[in-house]
């Protein structure tokens, strides 16, 4: 399976013609045909003599030559045109890769105790500790988590009010009536998702708009990816919806609730993006490396370097791969706070996490108008997401 990251190999060219070669080639035929003739031909005549051991030799070299420079010929012409197509699908690959979704708006819901997003956005970046041992949400003491502020004891209640924040903050105002919305939700949680489905429309129903949509199932920034490949052209936008609320293994782990809304460069006019979310790249643990390259090959980014990394949803092993790589590009400019590693300050975040890191960093983009990076780890495989955030104001973006 051929990627950016694993090109075509060139098609080897046949060795160059060389001519001196096969013109040293003739002399010696014509020398030793001339040598055979005078020993064994003696008895032929002269114009005869010469005929034959001038012109067999010429003839069969004649015939072997073209035949050869025919065949050299065809395998160039081969090569030529297998690497011309090779040309063209790295382009056309390339330009693929290059295709990014605007962030047009970001609401997140966490432990931290507080309401304005700015409050929670600079806690984040502060890398501030908010786990902490406590209740669970069934009843387990002693539990290492943050948990989202709430005075319902109803986890039912929970969620509707989650989900409620969510949808007022949504600019749906300014969504243009013949917009299509696709709504992906992404949860991990001892509700069922059918459960948690329900929970949604119904918010959606009371607090939500009139706009057409349709309500898939997620797991992870697979669908980034597959969006950008399919439908970058569209006259739709992409809400994601991230929830994890009361855990199944609740130890080290943290609520948080994300509605990220994204529009395709190409088509969306009507909400001024805040920033730029290029197209994310997997990796397993062993080839972060390479994973990174590409997620800033995605971009570019000027100077090939990023100002904040955003780490989410690592296990161990992941995390440790992280600390090994973190230092080689694009991310050789990070350094001490500038590493923002959720999973450290609030806990794992299950499907919310990768959607946290990006809301958070779409934000920081946006204030800082610096790129970030992304390395997330995905619940659903045993693999590592790279990706960057950009500000629309960076002309180095606008120019690619």
């Amino acid at each position: 399976m051929h990627s950016l990251k694993k090109t075509p190999p060139l098609y080897s060219r046949p060795a160059p013609l060389k001519l001196g070669r096969w013109f040293y080639s003739l002399i010696i035929i014509i020398s030793l045909s001339v040598i055979i003739m005078r020993m064994f031909g003696g008895y032929i005549k002269s114009h005869d003599f010469w005929l034959i051991a001038l012109g067999i030799p010429v003839s069969c070299w004649f015939i072997v030559g073209t035949a050869y420079v025919v065949i050299w010929m065809l395998k160039d012409i081969k090569a030529s045109g297998y690497n011309r197509q090779r040309e063209k699908w790295i382009l056309s690959e390339t330009r693929k890769s290059r295709r990014a979704l605007q962030v047009l708006s970001t609401s997140l819901i966490s432990g931290h105790n507080l309401k304005d997003k700015n409050d929670i956005l600079n806690s984040l970046i502060k890398n501030k500790g908010i786990i902490s041992s406590q209740q669970d949400r069934v009843g387990n003491e002693g539990v290492r988590l943050s948990r989202i502020p709430d005075s319902n004891d109803s986890l039912t209640e929970v969620i509707l009010n989650i989900f409620q924040k969510l949808i007022e903050k949504l600019p749906l105002d300014y969504i243009p009536d013949n917009t299509h919305l696709v709504i992906a939700l992404d949860t991990s949680s001892i509700i069922s998702q059918q459960n948690i489905n329900e929970l949604w429309l119904q918010s959606w129903g009371e607090f939500g708009s009139l706009h057409s949509f349709n309500l898939i199932e997620s797991k992870g920034l697979g669908i980034l990816d597959h969006w950008l490949n399919t439908r970058i052209k569209e006259n739709s936008l992409l809400l994601v919806v991230a929830l994890q609320v009361a855990p199944i293994n609740a130890d080290n782990s943290a609520e948080a609730a994300v509605a990220l809304l994204l529009g395709n460069r190409l088509t969306q006019e009507s909400i001024s993006p805040q920033a730029l979310l290029h197209r994310p790249d997997p990796s397993p643990v062993e080839e972060l490396e390479s994973g990174m390259l590409m997620a800033a090959y995605n971009v570019p980014i000027k100077d090939g370097i990023v100002k904040h990394l955003w780490l989410s949803g690592l296990n161990d092993q992941q995390h440790a791969a992280v600390v090994i790589h973190q230092k080689k590009p694009p991310a050789q400019a990070v350094e001490g706070e500038a590493v923002i590693n959720l999973d450290s300050s609030m806990g794992h975040a299950g499907a919310a996490a990768p959607w946290l890191a990006i809301a958070a960093a779409a934000e920081h983009a946006q204030q800082t108008l610096s790129p970030q990076m992304i390395i997330c780890g995905d619940t659903s495989q045993d693999v590592l997401w790279c990706t960057l955030v950009t500000p629309t104001a960076s002309r180095q973006e606008m120019d690619s």
